[in-house]
């Protein structure tokens, strides 16, 4: 599964989408990648905070193919654009437009992509995941006993 991206291409797309929305980000970063695959190209995007309480996985995805003829560059780009519309509605929505957990598509001009989303706190579930293996004893006269 081939990149989307040279490596300088990732620091400078970051560090433009970090200077766009500085003013809404407060302390916040964004990750990127992406990749090539048989009939698509995605874009990967997380916008995160370093203490781990929050992270907003988007994912978007672009179909290649006799239907859509798009070299990877033009499908790559197609991506890019859909992500800077949907960062504007984000940040300016005061981030309450969240994408769904299931790809959806989006109209951008004449072509469809495809995009999802997930916003977890990773600390959080890190937290739960030790509590459930360390198991927790039931009092002898918890009432789940009697399942």
């Amino acid at each position: 599964m081939p990149s989307v991206f040279a490596p300088e291409d990732v620091a400078s797309i970051v560090d433009a989408l970090t200077v766009r929305h500085a003013d809404r980000l407060g302390g916040d970063r964004f990750e990127l990648g992406g990749r090539v695959e048989p009939g698509f190209v995605e874009l990967s995007l997380a916008i995160f905070r370093d203490d781990r309480t929050f992270r907003y996985d988007i994912d978007v995805r672009v179909p290649l193919g006799e239907e859509h003829p798009l070299s990877n560059a033009e499908a790559r780009d197609l991506a890019l654009d859909f992500l800077g519309y949907y960062l504007d509605q984000y940040f300016r929505g005061g981030r309450e437009i969240l994408l769904p957990l299931d790809y959806q598509p989006y109209q951008l001009g004449d072509r469809t992509v495809w995009a999802r989303g997930d916003v977890t706190n990773p600390k959080l579930d890190e937290m739960a995941d030790e509590i459930i293996a360390a198991g927790v004893p039931l009092s002898p006269d918890d009432p789940r006993h009697r399942r």
